[in-house]
């Protein structure tokens, strides 16, 4: 999809971490924030998804966008069940992606959270707890 539209789409790996759960749930959540970011990042932008630690005992996923950003009057309901942002209401959508994305991080111990400008773009932060061993 981020080659049809033309958009950059690089991934970063730092130290392992391994994550214990449902493979399908994670790769749901992951696959509904980058489908998001590539959704509202222009012909010629970028998405960069990074993993590493962040010293304690957890994975942290960072996908980092150049999009539209977001308002910050909507910054606090974008994770509610089937919310849509005024500008997003022209894509195809439920409004149900990032609510599921928030659902599968807490069922596995961890969250998901947001920082985003508008015409800068937005970075989704996951945390999830590392599995003891893999």
């Amino acid at each position: 999809m981020a080659e049809d539209k033309g958009v950059s789409l690089s991934c970063h790996a730092g130290e392992k971490g391994f994550v214990h759960g449902d493979m399908r749930m994670l790769q749901r959540m992951l696959s509904n924030v980058l489908d998001n970011a590539v959704k509202y990042t222009q012909s010629g932008g970028s998405v960069e998804v990074s993993v590493t630690g962040n010293g304690k005992e957890e994975v942290v996923v960072s996908v980092n966008d150049t999009g539209i950003g977001i308002p910050q009057s909507d910054l606090l309901h974008i994770f509610d069940r089937f919310y849509r942002c005024d500008q997003s209401r022209s894509q195809a959508g439920t409004g149900l992606g990032l609510s599921l994305a928030r659902s599968i991080a807490r069922a596995h111990g961890g969250d998901i959270s947001v920082a985003s400008r508008l015409n800068q773009g937005s970075t989704f932060t996951i945390i999830l707890p590392k599995s003891a061993s893999h």
